[in-house]
């Protein structure tokens, strides 16, 4: 496979996609220093099952190299196509390949990048090889909020199987409702609401032990940690809070 071709195809996939008004509009709502095209999601869909289609028996390791490329643009489309591909052989990725996808977390510069690899990449790899998940510790206390946001939210659809390590995942909650007193606004935000979406997510498979949990840190968690993480629960738990 040649790389540079292929990043040639997609970008004039992308190119006769094209929307201005929309590129204009997601990248203010993004916050994002990276230009778009404007292409929605199920465009975007659409090219890459394309592109799948035209190459059934790709391999892992070109894959990556091809992500890898694709993860450098200067364009955000393209950014959301690596993860895409990867996405789509999710099911083959082991802890070897994370030092490319912890490379893509540390660069993540939006909510929508980072969840997307967080829940999908890196909770497939943790699925697929254990071992993987050594890594949330380490993330749990980075400098960089994105990464810490990554720790809690990259087991969320693990927790929606009834699979994970939900203690691992409190373990590593506790200590960010005192830490998030030195950060700033938006750090705090998108930490908060990450511990609430998987509270709420853990819901669904150990309600009693969200309710234990939130009893006993109710004074230190945000309300809107709180409303997220205890919406899932039935209302005779909820009553209890």
């Amino acid at each position: 496979m040649n790389i540079v071709e292929e990043i040639v195809w997609f970008r004039q996939e992308l190119k006769r996609q094209v929307n201005p008004k929309r590129a204009e509009g997601e990248k203010k709502y993004l916050k994002s220093p990276w230009k778009f095209y404007g292409v929605d999601m199920s465009r975007r869909r659409v090219i890459v099952n394309q592109w799948f289609k035209d190459h059934p028996k790709i391999e892992i390791p070109e894959l990556e190299k091809l992500a890898e490329k694709l993860w450098d643009s200067q364009w955000h489309d393209e950014k959301t196509i690596a993860i895409m591909i990867l996405a789509e052989k999710k099911k083959h990725l082991t802890v070897s390949h994370m030092p490319f996808i912890e490379i893509m977390i540390k660069e993540a510069t939006g909510w929508d990048h980072l969840d997307e690899i967080a829940a999908h990449l890196v909770g497939a790899m943790i699925e697929n090889d254990p071992k993987a998940i050594r890594y949330l510790s380490k993330w749990a206390t980075s400098k960089n909020f994105w990464v810490r946001r990554a720790s809690l939210l990259s087991q969320i659809l693990l927790f929606r199987k009834g699979k994970g390590d939900h203690a691992l995942f409190f373990k590593l909650a506790v200590p960010m409702f005192e830490e998030g007193k030195t950060w700033s606004k938006e750090e705090r935000f998108f930490i908060r609401k990450a511990i609430g979406w998987t509270l709420r997510e853990l819901c669904k498979s150990r309600p009693e032990e969200v309710v234990r949990f939130i009893k006993k840190y109710k004074e230190k968690m945000s309300g809107l940690t709180f409303r997220e993480g205890s919406r899932n629960l039935p209302r005779k738990l909820q009553q209890q809070l």
